[in-house]
């Protein structure tokens, strides 16, 4: 018998009838596909986690206030089974992941990243009551048998850490960084959200203190208190209190390997705009000097600045504030400046 055979396909709705065209018609029988050996490469994959599990699993990881971990589970699940709630769950992860990624750059506030996380939350409760009674099996952690399904969530314990470098050369103009460090601590212990900040700090700061506090610290803010050499760099000091340059391409290199944890760089030192530019082009936010600035214009910046981070505000509108306060002579009103991906932000 010469059979013309075309092509072999399952039935999705029973899972259970494998049909053969023959001639154009669907009626050839189980017994005589798997006599031509098609069950080798066209067995349906098996689904084994059930909806009360992934349920269970995926309420726990949110109560844990691990979001992310709970929409690759979902995606998971679903995979090759339902395309509506695959896309579903791709676009909430590409929200989640914009909303991680502004509030690491300072581009929202509190409030507007805890509101896109509720509304994480409660997309994915609607996308869990549509899950298939069955899915792929997902490896993810199981909560303890007397866990609630449904706990509430905790509240996140991340806080957001500033690296203070002070460098003060022996033989350079002396400034009152001891002053403008406490200025710092006093703003961010008023602020609201001063239980979202820790601040570290070291003094006299050589190459070597730089790279180890940023390897050890691992900072999402870096904050520069000291003189600067314009396109040549930043001032540090020696080994015996002097005035040591660290030279742009070094610091360039230097966050370049730091550019994931950190967020915001403020170079409050004169002449610092060209390495505000070089640095702002790893993505992020970098205040810089383009001229001289007082020692007392400087400490009036700094108050703004973390006066409005302590009140969860963005990195644009902690950088307007800040401008404000320089109050003594209104003409460095203008020398700061606020870089980001190598542009200047005109605001």
């Amino acid at each position: 018998m010469n059979w013309n055979l075309e092509f072999v396909f399952w039935n999705f709705s029973s899972c259970s009838q494998l049909e053969l065209v023959y001639n154009g018609s669907r009626n050839i029988s189980l017994e005589f596909a798997a006599h031509f050996g098609y069950f080798s490469t066209h067995k349906p994959k098996l689904l084994t986690m059930t909806k009360a599990e992934i349920t269970q699993a995926v309420k726990f990881l949110i109560a844990e206030d691990k979001l992310k971990k709970a929409l690759k589970a979902l995606s998971s699940y679903v995979q090759g089974i339902d395309d509506d709630l695959g896309n579903d769950l791709l676009l909430q992860t590409s929200t989640f992941n914009r909303n991680e990624k502004d509030r690491r750059n300072g581009l929202i506030n509190k409030e507007d990243y805890d509101r896109t996380i509720s509304r994480l939350n409660h997309n994915l409760t609607q996308i869990i009551d549509k899950l298939p009674k069955k899915g792929n099996d997902v490896e993810i952690p199981k909560p303890e048998a007397d866990e609630s399904v449904s706990p509430t969530p905790k509240a996140s314990s991340e806080k957001r850490k500033i690296l203070f470098l002070a460098a003060n050369p022996t033989e350079g103009t002396q400034l009152n960084l001891g002053k403008e460090l406490r200025e710092i601590k006093d703003e961010l212990a008023k602020g609201s959200q001063r239980d979202k900040f820790e601040l570290k700090s070291e003094s006299a700061v050589r190459v070597p203190t730089i790279t180890r506090a940023m390897m050890t610290e691992e900072p999402q803010i870096v904050h520069f208190s000291g003189h600067g050499y314009g396109e040549s760099g930043l001032v540090v000091e020696d080994s015996i209190g002097n005035a040591k340059p660290f030279p742009t391409k070094n610091i360039d290199e230097l966050f370049e390997l730091f550019k994931e944890n950190v967020s915001c760089v403020l170079l409050n030192a004169c002449y610092s705009k060209e390495q505000a530019e070089v640095i702002s082009k790893h993505g992020i936010h970098v205040v810089g000097m383009n001229n001289a600035i007082g020692d007392r214009a400087a400490i009036a910046f700094a108050i703004g600045f973390y006066q409005s981070l302590g009140e969860g505000k963005n990195y644009e509108f902690a950088f307007k504030i800040a401008r404000i306060n320089i109050t003594d002579d209104i003409k460095q009103i203008d020398i700061p400046e606020l870089w980001y991906n190598g542009e200047k932000l005109n605001i």
